[in-house]
């Protein structure tokens, strides 16, 4: 049988009369109803009619919520029983570390009144709760204001949140909705209310909304791993701790389970090592720091590839979450969607995160359309699983260390990991492959862990997928990257399977790191075991280029022209405008630089008609800039370096177009620009150069740069980049050597004015380490140093200052004479 919710609509009846300062009689009055009716409805003894209600109502001039909540109050229900409402012991506040500045700005927010709805986000394990605890402990003594904390970690059913609210502020059991009740008990009283553990119960948002609203002076803070995404919430995002703060924090855990450990000369290094690989997560650092029971931290450090199983055996009294660091992860993963765990697991196919053009790639292999990934990426990223990450214009999407770890492990374990690892794995191979051909956007050097993942996924499960193609966009890859010695290894790992390029792309890759004796054996296998003209001609060319490097220039014309018959036999017009390209530097090797011009220009439209993408037509170009530097066509140099620097750049290749930045800029000091403009080349190209082991190529930059720093005044620059680049350069008995001198002797120029002497010693250190002749560019500018040097110190002092020697320790103190200002 139906009936009225017994006292509810005589409680708030009550309240509303109560408020508005009406008597029974008065408000019988103002509604045409008896006054023993008004009685009745408020001891909930009569069934109020409709239009009664809506009377008394319009009498007491509720409006909005409180007039909805009149009328649901008189609407019959069949029944009404309360849920249970659990124990709400706090979280016990402690000695928190590293959150000084967190826990003031949230006592501020919560005691203010601007924001009254406060969610405390972050990952599992970053502390959310015992900030939350802190808090507390840190407002409880304040008068004037309560402080209530209800623990929601057991609770699983959005439906019980306001019952269990009322329950946590004493408003008894009732008929009222939760929301009227805490409304009717709260009144003016200032309260604020801590929510731990909301997560799971992100549905019931709309509940604590509704309170926010219905109580002017209540503040909720809540704490969850993903906001609540309802209107006027202030959202508070709790990061790791700082490397000083996570090294104390391990450190008081140390000293609580082995009393005798400190931060000494011995461990701090190891413990900062410790908390920067698990991330400067609290949990973690507090589980790591359990283990110094059985571990020296030095042992600890080298035990953590797997966090996973080294990170557990929490203390017995924390919730069974914080007991292991998998636990805290896995309990992320149990309140979102089955698709966001699904995806989740897909992502540990991803060795360095993921960007959405890989992520959708992935997915689309596996049957899942655009608005499935968003759906379950959204949830990944609200639960802080997984981090969005600016990529200059691009988003990427990254998992912690830990979470990795996790993932990967699912995949290993799940049924769809082969189809899994082979679309990732077809996707970044792909992407080399149109990146090579100019059909796609470079590779970015973030992707390295996906290239190098990729690549040893195929060699071990899809050999196939590494066909010559795929072999020369990897040896591109690296070589744009200057990840030289991890392009090199793999390349011979790809060979060592059975693919012959890849000796020869990994001897490539020797000769940039100044490496011949391995350039030169890596050719030669590839050379025996070339069963084509194209990878003959390779091979050959390698070869040709190890020689020149030596400054055996006739032995690597002739290695060169057996490589452009065998082009010719391939009939590749692409790799003939390769091979003419590589000709030309045996030509200027030989002081022909107008054959080298004329081989270059023949090169480029060789490439042109092969279809080459900016990265060839770069390559020459870059190389056409040199020459016109060496002939002392200062203007041509500007230009083709200008335009050569453009396609490299976008092509990916940073490193050359760095390179040839420096070309144009030493061609604008040399036609007699202002030392500023050369010296803004110089800048843009040293800022290309952020990743990589090519440190040739970074002594080239810092020589050439050095130039134009001491040009442009700026002598103390000029010291360190000329000591860095001579380092680099000495260890070579190449070209870089060549580079040096030039370095060397165009410091004299600028020199010989204040300090001849050295100018004499830079002139003769640099025709020391030279291997070929002067550039002809170079000439009148030495002729001019040496004689302003001997009209300065006279005959005899400028030959003994010409002879100095030429190790390291020399050159270096030469070096610290540039930095010497004018007298």
């Amino acid at each position: 049988m139906a009936r009225t919710r017994p006292g509810a609509l005589g409680e708030l009846l009550v309240r509303h009369r109560t408020a508005a300062g009406l008597a029974q009689r008065e408000l019988a009055e103002r509604c045409g109803l008896s006054e023993r009716a008004i009685r009745d409805l408020e001891r909930g003894v009569r069934t109020p009619r409709t239009h009664s209600v809506r009377a008394v109502a319009a009498a007491l001039g509720l409006t909005g919520d409180d007039l909805r909540a009149f009328l649901a109050a008189a609407r019959p229900v069949t029944a009404l029983e309360a849920p249970p409402v659990p124990a709400v012991p706090p979280h016990a506040p402690g000695d928190l570390i590293g959150r000084d500045r967190d826990l003031r700005a949230l006592a501020d927010l919560a005691t203010g009144a601007r924001h009254r709805l406060i969610t405390v986000t972050g990952p599992a394990g970053v502390g959310k709760s015992r900030l939350a605890a802190e808090l507390a402990a840190t407002l409880a003594p304040r008068t004037g204001l309560a402080v209530r904390t209800l623990d929601l970690s057991a609770v699983c059913e959005p439906e019980l949140v306001g019952e269990l609210i009322a329950g946590a502020l004493g408003c008894g059991t009732s008929a009222l909705p939760p929301v009227e009740r805490i409304a009717a008990h709260l009144r003016d009283q200032r309260l604020v209310l801590l929510l731990d553990r909301f997560e799971q119960l992100v549905s019931a948002a709309p509940v604590v909304a509704t309170l926010v609203r219905r109580c002017p002076r209540l503040t909720v803070v809540v704490t969850s791993q993903r906001p609540l995404r309802i209107r006027d919430e202030r959202i508070v995002a709790l990061r790791p701790l700082d490397p000083d703060a996570a090294a104390a924090l391990f450190a008081r855990r140390a000293t609580a389970v082995r009393p005798e450990f400190s931060l000494g000369d011995d461990t701090a290094e190891a413990v900062a090592g410790i908390c920067q690989r698990v991330g400067y997560l609290p949990l973690a650092i507090e589980l790591a720091a359990a283990r110094v029971r059985l571990l020296h931290p030095v042992e600890l450090a080298a035990r953590l590839d797997s966090r996973l199983q080294v990170l557990t055996d929490g203390a017995r009294d924390l919730p069974p979450r914080h007991r292991s660091l998998r636990a805290a992860i896995e309990a992320s993963l149990e309140v979102v969607a089955a698709p966001a765990r699904t995806l989740f697991r897909w992502l540990g196919a991803f060795a360095g995160g993921a960007a959405l053009d890989a992520a959708e790639a992935t997915t689309a292999a596996m049957g899942r359309d655009r608005e499935w990934l968003l759906a379950a990426l959204t949830e990944l990223v609200d639960i802080n699983l997984v981090r969005p990450v600016d990529g200059g214009g691009t988003t990427r999407y990254t998992l912690p260390d830990a979470v990795a770890e996790l993932a990967a492990g699912q995949l290993a374990d799940g049924r769809d990991r082969m189809p899994v690892m082979s679309a990732v794995t077809a996707h970044f191979l792909d992407r080399l492959r149109r990146a090579t051909g100019g059909s796609g956007p470079p590779v970015p050097d973030r992707d390295a862990a996906n290239v190098r993942a990729a690549i040893a996924w195929a060699l071990a499960h899809a050999p196939g997928l590494i066909d010559p193609g795929a072999i020369h966009a990897i040896h591109r890859f690296y070589e744009a990257t200057g990840r030289l010695v991890e392009g090199r290894d793999l390349l011979c790992r790809v060979a060592a399977a059975g693919m012959a390029a890849g000796w020869v792309r990994a001897g490539q890759l020797s000769v940039l790191r100044g490496d011949l004796d391995d350039a030169e054996e890596l050719g030669t296998r590839g050379l025996d075991a070339a069963a084509d003209p194209e990878l003959r001609a390779a091979a050959l060319s390698l070869l040709a280029h190890t020689a020149v490097e030596r400054g055996e220039p006739r032995v690597a014309r002739a290695r060169m022209r057996a490589a452009l018959v065998q082009a010719r036999r391939a009939g590749d017009v692409g790799l003939i405008g390769r091979i003419l390209n590589n000709l030309s530097s045996i030509s200027v090797e030989l002081g022909r630089p107008r054959d080298a011009r004329r081989q270059l220009r023949a090169a480029l439209e060789a490439k042109c008609r092969a279809g080459a993408g900016p990265l060839e037509r770069g390559r020459t170009l870059f190389n056409l800039a040199e020459v016109a530097l060496e002939m002392g066509d200062t203007a041509d140099a500007v230009e083709q370096g200008g335009k050569a620097a453009e396609l490299l750049l976008a092509a990916g290749y940073n490193r050359l177009a760095a390179v040839a930045e420096t070309t144009r800029g030493l061609a604008l000091l040399r036609g007699g620009a202002a030392p500023s403009a050369a010296l803004a080349a110089m800048d843009r190209a040293a800022a290309l150069l952020d990743t990589g082991d090519d440190r040739r190529t970074a002594a080239v930059v810092d020589l050439r740069r050095s130039v134009a720093q001491h040009a442009a005044g700026d002598l103390a620059a000029a010291r360190d980049a000329t000591r860095r680049g001579l380092r680099e350069a000495l260890r070579h008995d190449n070209r870089d050597r060549d580079e040096l001198a030039d370095a060397l002797q165009s410091h004299a120029w600028y020199l010989v004015r204040r300090d001849p002497e050295a100018a004499a010693a830079l002139i003769g250190a640099g025709q020391k380490v030279r291997r070929r002749p002067v550039p002809a560019a170079l000439t009148p500018l030495i002729d001019q140093t040496i004689a302003a040097a001997k009209s300065a110190l006279g005959g005899r002092r400028f030959t003994a200052a010409h002879g100095r020697g030429t190790d390291a320790g020399d050159l270096e103190a030469l070096c610290d004479r540039i930095a010497v200002p004018p007298a």
